[in-house]
C-alpha cells in the first residue's frame, strides 16, 4: 500500500498545472505557488508509507490548499511593507496594461467571494476538477459542490460587471 516514486511522479505531471492555476488565483505570486506545490509533494512523499495511491490526487490537492491557507494567514500577519506586484509602478508608466487591469479586477472579485465558494470555483474553473473530485478534496457532498459553483459564478459575474463600471 506504500506509495511508489513513479506514482508520485505521474501525479506531479498530472497536477502541477492545475495546482498552479488554482494557487495563483489565491496567492497571486508565481514563486509562492511553485514553492507550495513543491512543499505539498514533499509532504506527501514523507508520508508515503501511509498513503493510499487511490486517494493520492485528493491528498495532494488537500495538502496544497492547506499550505495556501497557511500562507494567506501568514501574509495577513506580515502585511507591513509588502509590495503588490500588480500595483502600478511609478518608474514604468506602461506597466498599467489592460491585462493587469483585468487581473486586478478578477483578483478583487475573487477576494470578495466567501471562502467556500471561492475554493469550489477555483478548483472547478482553474484546477479542472470535476464535482466528485472537488467533493473528495474539500470533504463535502457533490450537490454542495454544484450549488456553491453555481452561486459563485453568478456572484463573480455580478462583481466583475460592477468592477468594470468603476
Amino acid at each position: 500500500m506504500a506509495l511508489g516514486e513513479g506514482e508520485l511522479y505521474a501525479c506531479y505531471q498530472r497536477l502541477e498545472t492545475p495546482l498552479y492555476n488554482v494557487l495563483y488565483r489565491w496567492l497571486w505570486q508565481a514563486q509562492d505557488c511553485q514553492d507550495l506545490i513543491h512543499d505539498a509533494f514533499v509532504r506527501v512523499w514523507d508520508r508515503r508509507e501511509r498513503v493510499d495511491p487511490a486517494r493520492l490526487d485528493a491528498l495532494v490537492w488537500t495538502t496544497a490548499l492547506n499550505l495556501a491557507r497557511n500562507r494567506l494567514r501568514w501574509r495577513a500577519l506580515w502585511r507591513f511593507g509588502e509590495v503588490d506586484p500588480l500595483a502600478p509602478s511609478d518608474a514604468d508608466p506602461l506597466a498599467e496594461t489592460e491585462r493587469h487591469a483585468q487581473q486586478r479586477r478578477l483578483r478583487s472579485a475573487l477576494q470578495e467571494l466567501p471562502l467556500p465558494m471561492r475554493e469550489v470555483l477555483l478548483l472547478a474553473e482553474f484546477g479542472g476538477l470535476g464535482h466528485a473530485e472537488i467533493a473528495a478534496v474539500l470533504g463535502i457532498a457533490q450537490g454542495t459542490v454544484g450549488s456553491r459553483r453555481h452561486h459563485a459564478l453568478a456572484r463573480l459575474r455580478a462583481l466583475l460587471e460592477e468592477n468594470a463600471d468603476d
